[in-house]
């Protein structure tokens, strides 16, 4: 397991002893804000090598994946060092960096401008079909508010990188007004489908949630359903939901939980793929590998739903309680542990509260 040996790596030794409950109350809330960041990005790289990959062929190859795997070709040569992320991450990490700089607040053109970064990069690769052609036309015309549209424009895009908009809005006095049009702003940077922004609210909304502990895991999806528009989406959690709370069920049934997935599907279309990681999380609780593992070994877009259901065990359960071989061989760890802490404080200089953790 982690232990706060390494918020202590970066930011200085805690004594908690001397924490009154509220302070206490506050470095649990940040580990929370770390795990969620850090839970996405062990989930992006977790499920990083079978990307696009059956069940069946997962099954059929690995067995059962359970630790990290490099990606490679069809004649066995290395393509992506285990333990590597991708644009779920990078574009994640984009919005940490934007809110950061501007004080909580979302900025299209501040955050639009990071991932033009990215696009010229070699995480481009990663990227899928909506968010390139939307950020070249943004290139072009400087608009980041104008996300490309359409019925074949439902995908994950968006649901799978605004975690930090669930942790922004997870300190203080909750606005959900503010809170969806917030999200709607990060999402049309890419995209403008109804249901890819549903998909979105869904996933930040949920982090918020598991980070203030509002609600038990159980009851999720129930809650997100209750707070999203009526649709697709909706109905996939809804499905998901009553799937995850079948009587009997138990978590070392890895047969009974591929067969849910397979039925909610693991597609990169985002009512599949949202629905799959909050069913992931459901089952899961509190533990990452096992959430992963699920979202991993069922197959299709294997590294945006781990992403996801890491997310949303990370904002339960925090970084603390991570398997420790998870967080080492996780490439670029180090910057993630720095921004965990650093969005925490954001957040709570965003909702006026002031942070004091005793240095020694």
């Amino acid at each position: 397991m982690i232990t706060a040996a390494i918020m202590r790596r970066q930011a200085g030794s805690i004594s908690m002893s001397s924490f009154s409950d509220d302070q206490a109350k506050r470095v649990d809330l940040s580990d929370r804000f770390l795990g969620t960041l850090l839970g996405s990005a062990i989930g992006d790289a977790f499920g990083m090598p079978v990307e696009a990959s059956s069940a069946e062929q997962i099954r059929d190859r690995f067995g059962w994946i359970e630790s990290y795997l490099p990606r490679t070709d069809s004649q066995g040569n290395e393509l992506e060092a285990a333990g590597e992320m991708t644009d779920d991450t990078e574009m994640m990490l984009c919005h940490v960096e934007s809110l950061v700089s501007t004080g909580g607040l979302v900025d299209p053109e501040n955050t639009g401008m990071r991932f033009l970064r990215l696009l010229n990069s070699e995480s481009r690769r990663f990227m899928g079909r909506t968010t390139i052609e939307s950020l070249e036309r943004a290139d072009q015309t400087g608009e980041f508010q104008d996300g490309l549209g359409g019925e074949r424009r439902a995908g994950n895009g968006v649901a799978m990188r605004v975690a930090p908009i669930g942790l922004i809005h997870s300190v203080g006095r909750f606005n959900h007004e503010v809170f969806v049009r917030e999200v709607m702003r990060a999402g049309l940077i890419t995209h403008s489908n109804p249901e890819a922004l549903n998909g979105a609210v869904a996933i930040a909304y949920g982090v918020r949630l598991q980070v203030t502990g509002e609600v038990p895991p159980d009851v999720l999806g129930d809650e997100i359903c209750s707070f999203i528009d009526e649709d697709t989406v909706s109905r996939k959690i809804r499905e998901a939901a009553h799937l995850a709370a079948r009587e009997g069920l138990r978590l070392d049934d890895n047969d009974a939980h591929l067969e849910h997935l397979a039925s909610i599907g693991t597609s990169g279309y985002v009512a599949e793929s949202v629905a799959a990681a909050v069913y992931c999380a459901i089952v899961a609780r509190q533990d990452l590998r096992k959430g992963i593992e699920l979202a991993t070994n069922a197959g299709g877009d294997t590294d945006t739903i781990a992403a996801m259901a890491g997310a949303l065990i990370g904002a339960h359960a925090g970084a603390s309680s991570f398997p420790l071989d998870l967080v080492e061989g996780l490439a670029g760890r180090a910057y993630i542990l720095v921004a965990g802490p650093g969005l925490y404080e954001t957040a709570m200089q965003r909702a006026g509260l002031y942070v004091r953790l005793h240095q020694r």
